[in-house]
């Protein structure tokens, strides 16, 4: 039961996301690729390789190691699109690089998953088996399916874009109560688990800001995108995360995903307010907002 209600919120908040979607986020792939495929590239390629690397630097146990890699390895929140746009952020990329990223990783997010299983499998830990395909359809089902539905709902009666914040917010409830209710109702309530966490979820979010600062404007993205981009890597989409792997895999996989969700608020309103307060020392070029504003 518990299992079909979070399966059910997570529907309901991907429906909401797509209900703020329209058609013109995605073509704005085509005019501005630079930003979009260099935040695509860092969230979805980048971090991963980053969450394995601070799992093997933390040595932690099979199921730890695979939820640190499953929470670098998750797209954008919706939560990122609202502090980019209260921050004068570039809010269409904020909103693209997060569609983007949501629908590429019914693709990666199953192969970052297995291949953090199999890392173990040759140290004679007994390898957790998980079927990538199952997985794949497992997700889409979570992700496309609801978005698409939601922007069609969106294109057809596009006054119900107003349901989606009210929506997202029971849903966000609903995932987060039973994750909750599933925890207190072990034998063992996993404490010291989720206290060894939490290092390696801190460490993976000061990364995953160092990464997303320091790496696009290499790239010659502007220092707005670039701002942008690493809001996106910090501010998940771990609900997506905490749902899928608390279907497939042991409880225990889900406390590294808890423990970053404290530090990715935090991380990106650092990001935004430090952004802002360099642009009015003059240390930043001002921003071009020309960019019309969207709704989250």
């Amino acid at each position: 039961m518990v299992d079909l209600a979070l399966s059910a919120a997570m529907f309901a908040l991907m429906f909401g996301m797509g209900l703020s979607l329209g058609a013109d986020d995605f073509r704005r792939i085509a005019t501005s690729p630079r930003a979009t495929l260099v935040g695509t590239a860092l969230q979805l390629v980048a971090m991963p390789v980053v969450g394995i690397a601070v799992a093997h630097f933390f040595e932690l146990s099979p199921i730890l190691f695979t939820g640190i890699v499953v929470v670098a390895a998750c797209p954008g929140g919706m939560f990122s699109n609202m502090y980019v746009h209260l921050a004068r952020g570039h809010t269409a990329l904020s909103i693209t690089l997060t569609a983007t990223a949501t629908f590429v990783t019914l693709f990666t997010l199953p192969l970052w998953i297995q291949f953090a299983l199999t890392t173990f499998s040759s140290t004679g830990v007994t390898p957790i088996d998980m079927p990538v395909l199952d997985t794949a359809l497992r997700l889409g089902m979570l992700t496309i399916l609801p978005v698409a539905i939601g922007m069609g709902v969106r294109h057809r009666w596009p006054a119900t874009s107003v349901w989606e914040r009210k929506l997202s917010l029971v849903a966000a409830s609903v995932i987060v109560g039973g994750m909750i209710f599933r925890g207190t109702s072990q034998p063992e309530v996993p404490v010291e688990e989720f206290l060894r966490s939490l290092a390696p979820a801190a460490t993976l979010a000061i990364a995953a800001i160092v990464v997303g600062i320091t790496l696009p404007p290499l790239l010659r993205v502007s220092p707005r995108d670039t701002v942008t981009i690493a809001v996106e890597m910090i501010v998940k989409n771990t609900l997506l995360g905490i749902v899928l792997v608390g279907q497939v895999l042991d409880f225990e996989a889900v406390l590294p995903i808890f423990a970053f969700s404290i530090f990715q608020t935090p991380g990106g309103v650092l990001i935004l307010v430090g952004w802002r307060y360099l642009e009015k020392r003059g240390v930043l070029a001002p921003s071009d907002e020309s960019d019309q504003p969207v709704s989250v």
